[in-house]
């Protein structure tokens, strides 16, 4: 039989040189494009297995122009049925192994047809895989099976008590009391009255806490109101007047939850939590029921559930002893509350701490002072003549009060010892004056004893604190328990939940009905399969849900299957969390009216599921319905064979257009109902609207909502981009801030093929998608060189020049009669210009009439003078003229804000301040004072973000960058910029390698800025963590192609939507 190391070894050889990539859709076999997520290179090897054309299939070596096929795949004997390929790299196929599955195709004539690859042993691993699964389970099961076996033999090896007569004619009362109390409440020893408290609901664990205020401070008896059954306990700790912990000490058995209680701490007011059920004894594991009088049996939970007795017996006090847990210690724990300092130097026991078997104590309850410190622990053997002899000691970290638990322990108290205290100086301990409760006693001893030392009893001032101890065979069991479970875990386990034995006869499920089972994954794994009765066809909906008190569910996920006639089994790769449940809906399958007879229960409803909706519990009918959820390296075996068709989100996309022609939106609708992160593939796709905001898609592909980029993640994420964006620009929309753009010729325009494609355009139009069609403000409007304002859109007539105001230091001035032009939807258009004496007006004409604003420029001189507000009054696309009447006009900024859908969310604004050629040492206090002054136009500030370094890299010193970084700051923080980002130069390629003079290199350079930011605390976006050169975003080794741009967009977005 072959081992597993075996088989993947097999697995990653195949018959054909391996390939580097491998294609998920159907491709041009031309020129270089991205291939699974990564971009191809000229060589690489790929294996194309999806074209429409499937005559196009098998292995190709990629090239700027025309692909041709691999040497060593090119006839019908290379490419014959059985031959396999290893993929290297990719997103989806990394790690795989496809196989050629025609038999001897003709190249050009036959279909060539691939598959991933299974293995002929593949079996044979899974096997051992299971059989792994199933020792593991052994040995799980013999840890817990070995606490009763024990329990069963240890009233033959009980230890002498020791204690003398007169101690016990003192406790005893108070003793059998205790004794009493602690079988009233077995619930939270894993013994249950009934099989049925067993396996039904009990109280777990309580829901987020309304702390209140006014209480008694302590640790107090929880108590519970209302609700449908009975038998929890716990405990609850007020700090500060104010709740700050519950704890369940017993789960009880509960169909409908109580509600707490905490009137034990007078005054407390406020305070409120939700209980929280769930079932006492899942599936696999253990406990014990009394089956005749005085006598526990052990039983298992199988599948269903159901309880399985296994044969094994104890008494109840050996099982109370052996496995069980107590605690000792009568005194209340109040903390310096009504408590006195314990100030000398003697050792406290209580008697009741003696016990005949070996326990383990699990946990110290102190009253403790408001600090933290230590405190030492005496175990003391009780001799025949009730002196104590020393068995061990040490000292324990304590954490602050009043009520200082301290657990996590795991210290042996041998049979027929008592524990007891002893204060060490380290914090502060205290004792409650007067009357032991209950007439109780204790013992101490002036220090910690020797052999034979004597103790005295006393019945007042007793120390605050109370033991927990577990008995030594659950110790030892738990210890390995959890070792058990440890290679449990990893090797994976196998759960299967619904009726045993199916069938397609019965009584039909009505239309959209839903059952919800009632086991819940032990552990995160995938549902694997479901096996469903139905006669005939049908389509059903697989669940995933959360279920809350109501009970109510929350929908996690839904998977659309295909149901056939009979009991078909159906292969599924459904994620699921521990403690979430799997559900069906829909599709007309069969149950049984009125019978079930093993009782297991759903929750149902006659209807679809929703968040939210209302399910009922029953045990009346028997659904033919059954789930497989496995975990591990099970989940990933069976995961394996299934051959990975499941509905993993990866494909939910494959019939959209990816040549964005072919309208998508209704494909990608489908794909968010379907599935919680549905993979969005390489392409471009055409949408009128993004399902959800873009909630849960993710991946390399590119949607275009009505023309403009919509931006999601590349892996899955919590939250999409558009509304992760904004959330951290939040602060700046709501302010009317500017988000500004400091940059050399990259920021300006280079090399993007046009406006609407640069990285910064790019982030205006994503963050006011369907809000409004904004440009950024523009502030390069100078008519020379190559940096011409026509490339957005803005075009010069008549007599122009160019002036040395503004952002740049560079301005447009119009002559008389000369004009700016361009064409747009817009609802404001204005300027920012210079005032002086001797200016003309700037009026404002929309399609070739009249002003409908004109502006007057004379006047005593004042720069960046704001035009606006400007409102256009037009709904539409039209011609803007901005003409210089009766004298020169110097314009330094312009405005153009697109029309704002009715009732849709504020704007984010932005400016581009760029020039070609810049460094930081260009941009000097006049030009950022420009700067600041034109975002404020709206009342806001401004927001710069800085993108420079690559010029100054050239020829700059780093101490030199840094100082010129450092001015930069300095002036925007004193103009009162609410927050600063920056996004590094980019490493160039080799052939820019010149422009370095003196020795200076980009490193040195991208060092001193980097650090500069860092000690500023400037947000700096990582796009120099990125390999432009080898991705092929730049378009000369320098500035970004319209890929680069794209890229960088979605870098600056999601870096800022995680961490601004």
């Amino acid at each position: 039989m072959a081992r597993p190391a075996t088989a993947a070894v097999r697995l990653l050889t195949g018959e054909r040189e391996p390939v580097r990539l491998a294609t998920t859709v159907n491709i041009l076999l031309r020129g270089l494009q991205t291939i699974d997520g990564m971009p191809c290179e000229v060589g690489d090897r790929v294996l194309v297995k999806h074209q429409a054309d499937q005559r196009q299939n098998g292995i190709y070596t990629v090239s700027e122009g025309e692909w041709f096929r691999a040497a060593d795949a090119r006839t019908a004997r290379t490419l014959q049925k059985g031959t396999t390929v290893h993929i290297q790299v990719g997103t989806i196929n990394a790690g795989r192994v496809f196989e050629f599955s025609a038999d001897e195709p003709v190249v050009g004539s036959d279909a060539i047809t691939i598959a991933a690859f299974v293995p002929p042993d593949i079996a044979e691993v899974v096997e051992d895989v299971e059989s792994l699964r199933d020792e593991a389970q052994v040995l799980k099961d013999a840890t817990e099976a070995s606490a009763g076996q024990a329990a069963a033999s240890a009233a033959s090896s009980a230890a002498n008590a020791g204690q003398t007569a007169a101690d016990v004619v003192t406790t005893a009362a108070n003793l059998a009391s205790a004794q009493a109390a602690r079988d009233a409440s077995l619930y939270g020893k894993g013994i249950f009255p009934t099989t049925a408290a067993a396996v039904g609901f009990g109280i777990v664990g309580s829901g987020a806490i309304t702390a209140g205020a006014g209480g008694a401070n302590g640790t107090f008896d929880l108590a519970f109101t209302g609700g449908a059954g009975s038998g929890a306990a716990g405990r609850f700790v007020v700090a500060g007047g104010a709740l700050t912990q519950i704890l369940i000490t017993a789960p009880g058995s509960y169909t409908v939850a109580p509600a707490f209680s905490f009137a034990a701490s007078v005054g407390l007011a406020g305070a409120s939590a939700a209980a929280v059920l769930a079932r006492n004894v899942e599936v696999g594991e253990y406990f014990w029921t009394e089956v005749s009088t005085g006598i526990l049996g052990m039983y298992t939970v199988a599948a269903g559930p159901v309880a399985v007795d296994t044969g094994v017996r104890a008494s109840a006090a050996e099982v109370i002893a052996l496995i069980g847990s107590r605690t000792v210690g009568p005194v209340p724990i109040t903390g310096s509350v009504g408590g006195t300092v314990v100030s000398n130097s003697s050792v406290y026991y209580w008697p009741g701490s003696l016990s005949t078997v070996d326990e383990f104590l699990s946990s110290v309850e102190l009253g403790f002072g408001a600090g933290p410190g230590t405190i030492h622990i005496v175990f003391a053997h009780v001799e025949g003549d009730g002196t104590l002899t020393l068995v061990s000691e040490q000292t324990i970290p304590v954490v602050a009060g009043p009520s200082s638990v301290n657990s996590g322990l795991s210290i042996l108290k041998p049979a027929g010892s008592v524990m007891g205290l002893q204060r060490t100086g380290a914090g502060t301990w205290y004792y409650t004056a007067g009357a032991i409760p209950n007439g109780e006693s204790e013992w101490f001893t002036a220090a910690v004893p020797s052999s034979h030392t004597a103790k005295t009893i006393g019945f007042t001032n007793g120390p605050q604190w109370k033991a927990t101890f577990t008995g030594e065979v659950g110790t030892k069991a738990r210890a390995a328990y959890d070792t058990a479970n440890g290679l449990v875990d990893v090797v994976g386990s196998e759960l299967v939940t619904g009726w045993p034995s199916l069938v397609n006869t019965g009584a039909n499920t009505p239309a959209n009905y839903s059952i919800v089972m009632q086991t819940p994954a032990p552990a995160a794994g995938f549902i694997t399969q479901v096996d469903v009765g139905i006669s005939g066809a049908g389509a059903a909906l697989v669940h995933v849900v959360e279920v809350s008190a109501g009970p109510t569910v929350n929908v996690i996920s839904t998977t659309p299957i295909t149901l056939a006639n009979g009991v078909p089994p159906i292969p599924l790769s459904i994620p699921i969390a521990a403690g979430q449940y799997p559900a069906i809906s829909g599709g007309g399958f069969k149950f049984q009216n009125s019978v079930n007879p093993e009782g297991i229960p759903v929750w149902l409803r006659n209807g679809a599921l929703s968040n939210g909706a209302s399910v009922a519990n029953s045990t009346q009918h028997r659904y033919e319905v059954r789930f497989t959820i496995k975990t591990g390296l099970i989940a990933d075996a069976a995961r394996a064979l299934n051959g990975g068709t499941q509905n993993t989100g990866m494909n939910l996309l494959a019939d959209a257009d990816p040549n964005g022609v072919v309208d998508a939106t209704a494909i990608f609708a489908s794909a968010g109902a379907a599935h919680p992160n549905p993979y969005v593939p390489p392409g471009s796709f055409a949408l009128t609207a993004m399902p959800k905001s873009g909630d849960g898609f993710w991946g390399p592909g590119k949607p275009f909502v009505d023309g403009r980029r919509f931006f999601v993640p590349a892996r899955p994420s919590l939250f999409n981009l558009s509304d992760g964006f904004r959330a951290k620009m939040a602060e700046h929309i709501a302010n009317n801030d500017v988000l500004c753009l400091i940059a050399d010729s990259i920021g300006h325009w280079a090399l993007a093929s046009n406006g609407s494609a640069h990285w910064f355009n790019r982030v205006t139009q994503f963050a006011n998608l369907g809000i409004a069609d904004d440009e950024p403000g523009m502030t390069a409007l100078r008519p020379s060189s190559t940096y011409k304002p026509a490339f957005y859109g803005v075009t010069t007539s008549g007599t122009v020049s160019t002036g040395t105001r503004g952002p740049l230091g560079e301005s447009i001035i119009l002559a008389d009669d000369a004009s700016l032009t361009f064409t747009g939807a817009y609802e404001q258009v204005d300027v920012h210009y210079t005032q002086d004496a001797g200016q003309g007006s700037l009026a404002f004409a929309f399609n070739g009439g009249a002003a409908y604003k004109t502006v007057n420029t004379a006047g005593a001189l004042a720069l960046d003078q704001y035009s606006g507000p400007s409102l256009t009054g037009q709904a539409a696309s039209g011609n803007y003229t901005l003409t210089a009447v009766g004298g020169p006009v110097e314009i330094t900024g312009l405005i153009r804000l697109g029309i704002k859908a009715a009732g849709s969310r504020p704007r984010l604004r932005t400016l581009r301040a760029a020039h070609g050629s810049y460094t930081f040492a260009s941009f000097n206090a006049p030009r950022l004072a420009s700067a600041v002054a034109q975002c404020g136009y709206a009342g806001g500030k401004i927001v710069p973000v800085l993108a420079l370094g690559i010029n100054d890299s050239f020829s700059t010193p780093p101490a030199t960058i840094s100082a010129n970084i450092t001015s930069i700051i300095n002036t925007l923080e004193a103009a009162g910029a609410p927050r600063m980002m920056a996004m590094p130069p980019t490493r160039p390629s080799s052939a820019w390698d010149s422009n370095y003079t003196g020795g200076r290199t980009y490193d040195a350079a991208l060092g001193a800025i980097r650090q500069t930011y860092r000690s500023r605390n400037v947000l700096t976006v990582p796009i120099d963590g990125f390999d432009y050169v080898s991705s092929g975003a730049y378009q000369e080794g320098l500035h970004y192609n319209d890929a680069g741009h794209d890229s960088n967009a979605l870098r600056f977005i999601e870096y800022v939507a995680e961490r601004g």
